[in-house]
Parts: structure tokens; C-alpha cells; sequence
């Protein structure tokens, strides 16, 4: 505005006596915490003095920033957006021994299943398709797995009684966090930007994978034997195997075809934004486990719940016993690091506490 009422006046030079423009209006910004106005023009966007407005549907909603105590915290718990019905669990009834005495998740990647080996299987095939792997972006994931990062029940039953559907985040009387495609790349080695997988992304040939009963099998089944070359079936049945039981680890006790295609397509050189993929499959299951928990269900959740637990380890990382020595080469990979955190909290005669 004032750009333009310069030019005006200008434009009128000589028809008359020159009007200087209108001064901008002076910066009044309202603290929501404190209903105080703060006036103050270089404000930053981060002054844990205001809130970040947005709307949605005409409704007016705000993220969160650092806020100073509980009391100013439950003050603006109301700027918190909700769908219609959404409820935090945390609002209800908190049982926590349910996640201490019961195995709720199948989610814990199964390296070695009844005496089959992956991780043999890996070595056999590593040599021939790590470079293969390596242009997918799929390597460090690979490597990851066989760290098997397992989960604690408890530690993910307790956050998940602040999980809220409607944002994917873990609405907290201070602010929303949640885990980002930024801290899957980060902890995963995956990239960020390849192309999308679509439904209409589909392999070019058939691949000979036969079905069977248990992943024991499956591994038995399709692992060539030693000293034989690696058949394209093979690398298939081993990406198969790898996404269906050890990344997104199926709830179900068999393998599931649902992940076939998709290790077909890598297989044939197709790089896939595996990391958005995972994250939409944690967001998932999340909101699977609270519609179970919210109606007394049967729980039995499977899904990447060891990113979440990987990613909870770096969330509480000051409260984590970390492994003396042993660097890895991949430490900007953070997943290798935070495989082997131990929980350990002040003031507790058990991680449970």
C-alpha cells in the first residue's frame, strides 16, 4: 500500500500539493496466553509468546508453541484442532498394565524365524545386488534390519493415550510433536523425494513366488543354495520377504501378497518413496490401536511400530542408557545409534514406572 500510494502521488506531481502516504499501522500482536497485547515489530514467529493461527473449514485453530506452565497450557488446550468426536485417550480411563503384562503388538521383525536365517540369506545375495540396492537407496534399511530393533510395549502404549487422528501428531499440554519424513530419512537412510508408488505402478513380468504357510518356510522355500547363481525369483522372494515381515511387519502369521508388487517393482529398478510409505503405515496403525483400545477390541497391531520406537528413543534420548563404544561407520544414519538405546528413567525401580 504504501509502494502504491507513492506512485500515485508521484503521478500527480505538478497538479497540485504533494500527499505524503498514510504511515503503516503500528504492530499489535495479541498474546494468546496471557490476553496481553504485545507490541512489539520485531517479534519472531518462534516467541513463545503467541500462537501460530490457521484455519480450517472457517474455524480458527493455532499450533502450539513453548508454553511456560501447565495451567497457561490447559488454558489453550481449546486451540488444539479435533474432529468431530476425537477424544485424546488420555482424557479416559489410563490403564497402563495392559501394555506391561500382554504382548500387544506383532511388530518385532522376525530375522530368524524358527531356525530360518535372513541374515544368511543377505550375505548370499549382498553381493551381487548391493549395487542394485544401493541405486534403489534401499541399502542402509537393509543393514538396519539386521540390528531388529525391538519395541517396548509400555513405552509406546503410553504415548499413544496422546495420539490425535485428526493431525498425526501427539497433542501434549504444551505443544503437538510428531514424527516427520525428515526423522524417517534421518533414522532410516532412506531418501526423501523419489517418485511416489501408485496404484497403477505395476511389474512388467510375472516372478515365480509360491505361497506358503509360515515365514520359515518362505525362507527355506526360496533361498538358493550355496555356490548357485541368483535368479530374479529369488530377489523377488527376498524383497518380499524384507518388506512383508522385517519393514512393515505384517500383523498377519503368514505372508501376505500385499507387499509383492511392490518388491517386484523394486527389483526392477523402480526407486519408490519408501519412506513416505513407512510413515503413512505408522500413522495407520496408530490409529487402528486407539480404535481398539476406544472400543474394548482385540488388539493385535503389527506395522512399523519399531520406527516409532526408534523414533521415541531419539524423542527421549536425555532418559536413554546409551552402548559405550563400538562406532559405526553410519553414524549420520540414526537408526544404527538408537537401535541400541535402553530406557532409563530417573526415580523409577522399573522401566515401567
Amino acid at each position: 500500500m504504501v509502494t502504491s500510494s507513492s506512485h500515485a502521488a508521484a503521478q500527480d506531481k505538478g497538479k497540485g500539493p504533494m500527499v505524503a502516504p498514510p504511515a503503516p499501522p503500528v504492530l499489535h500482536i495479541l498474546n494468546q496466553i496471557n490476553d496481553e497485547v504485545i507490541g512489539d515489530p520485531q517479534l519472531q514467529v518462534d516467541d513463545n509468546r503467541i500462537l501460530i493461527p490457521f484455519t480450517v473449514g472457517g474455524d480458527v485453530h493455532c499450533f502450539l508453541g513453548p508454553v511456560e506452565t501447565l495451567e497457561r497450557a490447559n488454558k489453550n488446550l481449546l486451540f488444539f484442532p479435533n474432529a468431530l468426536g476425537e477424544d485424546l485417550l488420555i482424557n479416559q480411563a489410563l490403564d497402563i498394565s495392559f501394555f506391561i503384562n500382554q504382548r500387544p503388538f506383532r511388530n518385532n521383525p522376525k530375522i530368524n524365524p524358527r531356525g530360518a536365517d535372513f541374515t544368511a540369506w543377505f550375505h548370499r545375495i549382498a553381493p551381487s545386488k548391493s549395487a542394485a540396492w544401493v541405486a534403489l537407496g534401499i541399502q542402509e534399511l537393509l543393514r538396519l534390519s539386521h540390528f531388529s530393533p525391538s519395541t517396548l510395549p509400555w513405552m509406546i502404549g503410553a504415548v499413544t493415550y496422546f495420539w490425535n487422528r485428526t493431525t498425526n501428531n501427539f497433542h501434549l499440554p504444551c505443544e503437538m510433536i510428531g514424527m516427520s519424513l525428515l526423522d524417517v530419512v534421518a533414522i532410516t537412510g532412506l531418501s526423501i523425494n523419489p517418485p511416489d508408488c501408485t496404484p497403477d505402478m505395476q511389474p512388467k513380468r510375472h516372478y515365480n513366488i509360491a505361497p506358503t504357510s509360515s515365514y520359515s518356510d518362505f525362507i527355506a522355500h526360496h533361498m538358493g543354495k550355496e555356490g548357485t547363481a541368483v535368479t530374479d525369483d529369488e530377489h523377488v522372494g527376498f524383497l518380499f520377504y524384507w518388506l512383508n515381515v522385517i519393514v512393515f511387519c505384517s500383523r498377519s502369521v503368514q505372508m501376505l501378497k500385499f507387499f509383492l508388487p511392490l518388491a517386484a517393482l523394486l527389483h526392477e529398478g523402480n526407486t519408490l518413496n519408501l519412506a513416505k510409505i513407512l510413515l503413512g503405515h505408522v500413522f495407520e496403525e496408530l490409529g487402528q490401536f486407539i480404535h481398539c483400545l476406544r472400543n474394548n477390541c482385540m488388539i493385535g497391531n503389527g506395522g512399523p511400530l519399531w520406527l516409532l520406537q526408534l523414533w521415541l528413543n531419539s524423542i527421549f534420548e536425555k532418559y536413554m542408557t546409551k552402548p559405550g563404544g563400538g562406532a559405526t561407520d553410519k553414524q549420520h544414519i540414526k537408526g544404527f545409534r538408537l537401535a541400541d538405546y535402553k530406557p532409563n528413567f530417573p526415580d523409577t525401580q522399573l522401566d515401567e514406572d
